[in-house]
């Protein structure tokens, strides 16, 4: 806890996890894909680039899902912004982030995913504490879902 604290003090926090994308249209795939089948709100989006947020923490720190948007400055809000970038250094997989989001039911999530493009990367695993899955967007990234044990 140390750490945070200096941290906080320090006036550094957590900003964004950012993933390149090949093009507009690589960006506009995978916006499409975070915001429908991930249900991320979109704050912004030009050709090159785009910010879409979610609450963070465990079920109870989620904001209600009456909520129509994110404001972008919110301090319970992950940020995910895809830029467009054309060249293959930047656009190497080997350096990729693992985007893990909690989800309330596994298998919807799963199949919505699915739907828009996803592919599960081997199966759904049960451990005690819940459920964990990987899948490859259609972005070629790997997501991680996880459904806590009740």
């Amino acid at each position: 806890m140390a750490s945070f604290a200096a941290a906080t003090a320090a006036g550094v926090r957590f900003g964004r996890v950012v993933l390149m994308a090949r093009g507009a249209e690589g960006v506009a795939n995978s916006v499409n894909f975070y915001q429908n089948a991930l249900g991320l709100t979109v704050v912004r989006h030009t050709d090159d680039w785009a910010e879409l947020a979610c609450g963070i923490g465990g079920r109870d720190d989620q904001p209600s899902s009456s909520s129509s948007s994110i404001p972008q400055q919110a301090s319970g809000a992950f940020r995910l912004t895809i830029r467009s970038v054309e060249s293959e250094a930047q656009l190497s997989a080997g350096y990729a982030p693992i985007l893990t989001f909690d989800v309330d039911d596994m298998d919807m999530t799963v199949a919505r995913c699915a739907q828009m493009g996803a592919s599960l990367d081997g199966p759904i695993q049960y451990p005690a504490h819940g459920k964990v899955a990987a899948l490859r967007a259609p972005d070629g990234y790997i997501i991680g879902l996880y459904e806590p044990a009740i």
